[in-house]
């Protein structure tokens, strides 16, 4: 198809005070520096094309030369398909770490390979010629060098354990025999220490032998008990000082009835107790004050 005419298409970016896609026409026998040209009459005076990257659809970089832009349209079998010759116009910008978007993607091939190299092989579930997995036998050969290395493994924490209890015996001795043969810090006295010892068995079988015969009193039980047991310590020692009293007294008659001879058995003293005998008073003297209030009524009738 033959033309004489060349339409076109130039795409630009903002800034540049022109329009998203600016459309002109040249002559088919125009060159690619007439190209520039006419692009660079449409640029500001602060842009120059030099610093512009003016390429195809194709990415082919267009520079000032003397190649005809009839050679840039399409063409099938030596004939021109179409007269628009699309373009762009870019600027170059310098190279930096990327955007949002490529450091997350960078972010996830390092993930990705990270979880891989902790998984190990990925080709586990893939057979081999018996038709056993990789994984199983990959854990077989695992399993057996485990095995074989065990006896070893155990013997040496046989040992290990060994030496520790040992060290802890010796050290144990070791410390015994400072503290009898006073070598170390804590100068002692073998026979004082022997000594020490018995005489702490010794109180133990005492204390142990007075346990079970039962002579023994509890020193607590004031403090424990209080007030009560202290009211009820003096009333026992009322009741023994009464008891002691009376046994006096017995004895004292006891006595005069052997001085004097035989005579007439006398009544023994009626034993006290503290609560019955107030109560007896108090009774006593109300039964008297009845009888003389009664005598004087019967004087009063006579």
């Amino acid at each position: 198809m033959a033309s004489s005419n060349v339409n076109v298409l130039l795409s630009s970016f903002p800034g540049l005070s022109l329009p998203a896609t600016l459309s002109f026409t040249l002559p088919s026998t125009a060159r690619t520096s007439d190209l520039t040209a006419k692009i660079a009459s449409y640029l500001p005076s602060s842009v120059s094309l030099q610093s512009l990257v003016l390429t195809t659809t194709n990415n082919k970089q267009l520079t000032a030369s003397s190649e005809f832009i009839q050679s840039l349209l399409p063409t099938r079998d030596g004939v021109f398909t179409s007269t628009l010759l699309p373009l762009r116009l870019t600027t170059p910008v310098c190279g930096g770490k990327g955007g949002f978007g490529s450091q997350l993607r960078a972010a996830g091939g390092r993930m990705s390979s990270k979880r891989k190299r902790n998984q190990g092989d990925n080709n586990g579930s893939s057979r081999n010629l018996d038709g056993r997995r990789l994984r199983t036998v990959n854990e077989a050969k695992a399993l057996a060098e485990y095995l074989a290395v065990k006896p070893e493994m155990d013997k040496k924490e046989k040992e290990e354990r060994q030496r520790r209890w040992q060290s802890v015996v010796d050290l144990a001795e070791k410390r015994q025999d400072e503290l009898k043969n006073g070598s170390g810090r804590q100068k002692l006295d073998g026979q004082w220490m022997e000594d020490r010892e018995e005489m702490s068995e010794k109180t133990r079988e005492a204390v142990l032998r007075a346990v079970k015969d039962g002579g023994w009193t509890d020193n607590l039980r004031d403090t424990i008990l209080g007030g009560s047991s202290t009211s009820a310590s003096d009333d026992g020692s009322e009741e023994d000082a009464s008891s002691s009293e009376d046994e006096e007294s017995e004895g004292n008659d006891e006595s005069s009835n052997a001085v004097s001879g035989p005579s007439v058995p006398q009544k023994a003293a009626p034993r006290k107790f503290i609560g019955f005998d107030d109560d007896d008073e108090f009774m006593s003297d109300s039964d008297e004050e009845m009888d003389e209030s009664d005598k004087g009524k019967g004087k009063a009738r006579a």
